[in-house]
């Protein structure tokens, strides 16, 4: 039901402050201001209404309070509530709320009494601010050496390698591939068996802490051999060939199969080129981390506890999915919860506090994100995407994510300038 339009609510309010984020308002609206209220919320019932034995709009007001009189008492109770502490939080202000108030303990007195209620407030905290330039920082080398690039090399010609069967009668040995039929049995459980995989015996198989690689050298192809694991599981494998790895020579032709270059060199000077791009970026991301640790360490405040615990049960979620999309067994992961938990809280307090800490900064320098500069990212994504730029800030807006990409170019612009005045001192390699 759409309330009618009404003039100002007059309200008594007291303010008191609980903790320096946290404070209680108690309204109370006068009896007048009630019975008022009421006679609109009837009016208007009194339209739309449907009672028996009459046409909606000409029912009489006794009827329609039997009717309709709980419905008519929770309208009541929402428009006094919501206008009253509008206009209780107008007479208090501003304040800069973080949330929306928790009400409790209403009351409206029978027969158009009273209606008196608690708000629960929290609020953004006053920061004061701390320093923020002149940070001592450490930025680590990016330089990139002829070793790393070789071993990204490696890797691709490990990758560009081909799989030979052994023609020797010989036994499995460490670095081999094997093929094989695997049959596994659970402990308690029927067995299941596979036909034709593909098993590698580790480089090194005696520092390996998991696996069976150790279990499988010695073996001959026509074999079967009978593994335990720790878990019970019984593996019976049946060795059917032994296979071996041929690299391709370090050349001109790798380079052209590893993509669109021409010559050794061309490959080299590009894997070089991307792992100077991805050290700058660890380099930039270490920067960031300490100069924000140097901010916690120097800024003291409070923050909202509904801050920090909405943000402690995201990281939790996270964390969680994290630790089971990456095959952690969800009993283990349940096992874990308690220590996940309370690393979550931790995480939310510190990413809290560094939330209000840069926004004090922004305020402190005047930075903001610019149309401009938010355009620019939604064109951006809009090509990505496939959409148009109005398509893409619509369906932004609608999902309220516009003010947080707005958020994240005013924090890379804070970022930058604490970094810019910081005295960095160039990390020693030895």
């Amino acid at each position: 039901m759409t309330p009618a339009p009404a003039k100002d609510l007059p309200v008594r309010a007291t303010l008191k402050e609980l903790s320096p984020c946290e404070k209680q308002l108690a309204v109370e609206v006068p009896a007048e201001s009630v019975r008022e209220e009421e006679e609109a919320v009837y009016q208007d019932l009194k339209r739309v209404a449907r009672v028996p034995g009459f046409r909606v709009g000409h029912a009489p007001a006794d009827l329609i309070q039997r009717y309709h009189g709980d419905k008519a008492r929770e309208e009541l109770i929402q428009r006094l509530v919501n206008r009253s502490l509008d206009a209780a939080l107008q007479e208090k202000g501003p304040l800069d709320l973080v949330g929306r108030p928790v009400i409790s303990e209403l009351k409206l007195a029978a027969g158009g009494g009273t209606l008196t209620y608690v708000a629960k407030l929290e609020i953004a905290p006053r920061v004061p601010v701390g320093r923020y330039k002149k940070l001592r920082l450490t930025r680590r080398s990016a330089a990139i050496t002829e070793s790393a690039v070789e071993q990204v090399v490696k890797q691709l010609q490990e990758h560009h390698g081909e799989l030979r069967p052994i023609l020797e009668n010989r036994a499995v040995r460490a670095g081999d591939f094997l093929l094989a039929d695997l049959t596994q049995t659970p402990a308690g459980k029927a067995p299941e068996k596979k036909r034709d995989l593909l098993l590698s015996v580790a480089p090194e198989p005696e520092k390996e802490s998991e696996g069976i690689s150790k279990d499988l050298l010695g073996m001959t192809p026509g074999q079967k051999r009978e593994i335990h694991l720790k878990d019970s599981t019984a593996l019976v494998v049946e060795l059917k060939a032994i296979k071996e790895k041929v690299l391709p020579p370090v050349d001109d032709a790798l380079a052209q199969a590893a993509g669109s270059f021409q010559t050794l060199a061309d490959l080299k000077a590009q894997v070089r080129k991307e792992l100077t791009e991805r050290a700058q970026a660890g380099q930039r991301q270490a920067l960031e981390s300490q100069a924000l640790e140097e901010l916690l360490a120097s800024w003291s405040f409070e923050v909202p506890p509904s801050l920090v615990a909405s943000q402690a049960k995201r990281l939790l979620k996270e964390n969680t999915l994290e630790l089971i999309s990456r095959g952690v067994k969800p009993e283990e992961v349940e096992g874990r919860s308690k220590l996940l938990t309370e690393q979550a809280k931790r995480d939310a307090l510190k990413d809290v506090r560094i939330f209000f800490i840069l926004r004090a900064v922004a305020k402190a320098e005047g930075l903001s994100a610019t149309e401009e500069e938010l355009n620019q990212r939604v064109e951006a994504l809009s090509k990505r995407l496939n959409l148009t730029p109005e398509e893409v800030r619509k369906d932004l807006e609608a999902r309220e994510l516009l003010e947080g990409m707005a958020w994240s170019i005013t924090r890379a612009k804070i970022l930058d300038l604490i970094i810019r005045e910081a005295e960095i001192e160039e990390e020693k390699i030895r």
